[in-house]
């Protein structure tokens, strides 16, 4: 009888989640494995939403962003009884492993039902790029892409009209979204939370950099820092120029996964089925160096930052007014 693994998505999508199951899927059938979708995360799994998957399956996947699998949030997964419930599934359906994509919530899910003697091998996959124990998650890349060409867009138009623009991107508790996405796109100031800055002191800013005669200054604020209509109003009565405030929003997470996080998704998607394949027991993977390696599944969801504060140092060198 061949080897069973399964493949879910959990939380939010991610551009290049289709990637990696395509990859896992062609890699499985490469070594005589079945490979079995779960649909919609950990929801699914407790209800048995569960079939094998294809080559026709999975054909045209490698360019399409979003979860072919789907993912909802569960909170019965949260219960023990509901952990239960989904171990119970996995056992008799006689699986040999299970992969989870997904972010820190879908990594500390795979943790809490490997304690339940389920065999899983989870990969980092969350635009915010949160993932303590890994250097890159899938649709990082792309989102930050996706923010830079959006951002370009509103600077030009901007500049047009010599306006103002405070654009807020997403990242939830993390700013390397916020920060690569600035210093890409040779935006003036930045806002983290891992470096809060004061709404005082963004305006002081901006009211320095408009007498030093730029023309638009332009402001990239992680989501959840400030009310940025609030903020936009506040440098527009200081200014005296027009202010716009913009939410990128969902914008951000769809889209077309980047050649970077197309590759990054098949070098995880290769490696989890082989791990499973030869036998290990539960791990996360994680890029380290550019290299990929193992981590305890508990330090995946370690409650740290990576946050870049080289770069951040090298945006303020290169921003801040004189």
């Amino acid at each position: 009888m061949a080897k069973k693994i399964a493949v879910l998505t959990s939380g939010g999508d991610a551009p290049g989640m289709n990637t990696c199951v395509k990859a896992i899927v062609e890699t499985g059938l490469q070594l005589g494995i079945e490979v079995y979708g779960v649909f919609r995360g950990y929801q699914g799994l407790m209800e048995g939403d569960v079939r094998l998957l294809t080559v026709q399956d999975v054909k045209y996947l490698g360019n399409f962003g979003g979860s072919f699998l789907q993912s909802a949030r569960s909170e019965a997964f949260r219960t023990p009884e509901g952990k239960a419930k989904a171990a119970a599934v996995v056992k008799k359906l006689k699986l040999a492993g299970l992969i989870c994509i997904g972010g820190n919530g879908t990594l500390k899910g795979a943790g809490e039902l490997s304690e339940l003697g389920v065999n899983i091998v989870a990969i980092p996959a969350t635009i915010d790029n949160d993932v303590y124990s890994s250097e890159r998650s899938i649709g990082f890349d792309t989102a930050v892409n996706s923010a830079v060409n959006m951002i370009d867009n509103i600077k030009q138009t901007m500049s047009s009209n010599g306006r103002v623009a405070v654009i807020e991107v997403m990242g939830r508790h993390g700013g390397d979204i916020a920060l690569f996405s600035a210093l890409a796109s040779d935006s003036n100031i930045v806002v983290v939370p891992e470096e809060p800055v004061p709404a005082a002191d963004i305006i002081k800013r901006t009211v320095k950099l408009v007498k030093q005669g730029v023309s638009s200054p332009t402001i990239i604020v992680a989501e959840k820092q400030h009310d940025i209509k609030v903020l936009a109003d506040e440098i527009e009565a200081a200014t005296k120029k027009e202010c716009r405030a913009i939410i990128l929003g969902y914008m951000q997470r769809g889209g077309s996964p980047t050649s970077n996080d197309r590759i990054l998704s098949i070098r995880y998607g290769v490696q989890a089925v082989h791990l499973l394949n030869n036998g290990s027991s539960t791990c996360s993977l994680a890029v380290k160096n550019d290299l990929l390696t193992t981590v305890d599944i508990n330090e995946a969801v370690a409650e740290k930052s990576h946050f870049r504060s080289d770069m951040y140092a090298l945006f303020r060198l290169l921003h801040d007014p004189k």
